[in-house]
């Protein structure tokens, strides 16, 4: 279950790290007494805007623990999450962007949108230790990059750079291609199929499987706000509203839906009157959570005049 992307996170190119099939994907950062952390370093990319792109990594230190933080996320499989920031490294400010619920398997169960205004990134905490860490590598890595892409870039029909996807994906793609290709192909390995090419950045393909996904199970309410999701991403803010407004009616308490309505009617559509009366409907049913706390945030701000 995802929430929308925001403002272009698919311009964002890989840069500087390559890593060796032995390479240790998360880096251990300062815990608290909540969390043991670590950081993502292959998930770190270059932003067209010029941030850091990082995932860091929750997990509970015991039982105590998870059980508020699922009580936190109203998620009972919960078992650890991930949180996805932009960092300004000259600023010194962050963006979260996405907060991923993983169950024991560490399979995602559900994707949440953040977004929001850059925050200071305050003394002590946990992405001022993850920023002293990737920082120096993108001053080094973003100048090499930059006489290389100057060097290779002699047409000037050249196209913006693509992400990469790493291979562990681009199997897991295969895979699932595969599964699709078998006359029992489930909703699921669509919707799987789907998700991929949602993380890897490939938007349209991931509207197609999702529509395979949702012609076996048409009234599932993730599946809808994945594809609309995809639909935002390519500016068809129409058809991204027809699939989180369907989420709703099917299921009334479905967050994730007036969410990201409230979302495309306020950023992409303009329309603050109808994006405050659905953030009001959100917050009826939802006041204490930390993507409410983020709603309750954009109705101070933007509800002043209205």
């Amino acid at each position: 279950m995802r929430y929308i992307r925001q403002f272009g996170f698919a311009a964002a190119f890989l840069f500087g790290l390559q890593n060796s099939a032995h390479a240790v994907q998360w880096q251990p950062l300062n815990s608290t007494s909540r969390y043991k952390i670590a950081y993502d370093e292959q998930s770190i990319r270059l932003t067209a805007l010029g941030r850091l792109e990082l995932w860091i990594r929750f997990i509970p230190r015991g039982d105590a623990e998870r059980k508020a933080a699922a009580a936190e996320y109203n998620e009972k499989r919960y078992y650890s999450h991930r949180e996805y920031y932009e960092i300004d490294c000259g600023e010194q400010t962050a963006i979260l962007g996405l907060v991923d619920i993983l169950e024991k398997s560490r399979a995602r169960i559900k994707r949440i949108q953040v977004g929001g205004l850059a925050e200071p990134i305050l003394p002590g905490s946990v992405l001022e230790n993850a920023a002293q860490r990737i920082c120096p590598v993108l001053d080094e890595e973003t100048e090499e990059l930059n006489e290389s892409a100057q060097t290779e870039q002699t047409d000037e029909s050249v196209s913006v750079a693509v992400p990469k996807i790493g291979s562990d994906k681009s199997q897991q793609i295969e895979m699932l291609q595969k599964k699709t290709e078998t006359k029992d192909a489930t909703a699921d390995t669509w919707k799987e199929l789907g998700n991929i090419y949602f993380d890897t950045d490939q938007p349209e393909k991931a509207i197609n499987a999702y529509e395979r996904a949702l012609a076996l199970r048409p009234n599932d309410t993730d599946i809808l706000n994945d594809q609309g999701a995809m639909y935002r991403q390519t500016g068809n803010f129409q058809k991204a509203l027809a699939n989180f407004e369907k989420a709703f009616s099917i299921e009334p308490q479905n967050l994730e839906s007036l969410y990201n309505s409230g979302f495309v009617y306020a950023f992409d559509l303009n329309n603050i009157p109808k994006a405050l009366g659905i953030w009001r409907k959100y917050l009826e049913r939802d006041s204490t959570s930390e993507i409410a706390r983020q709603v309750q945030s954009f109705v101070e701000k933007y509800g002043k005049n209205q």
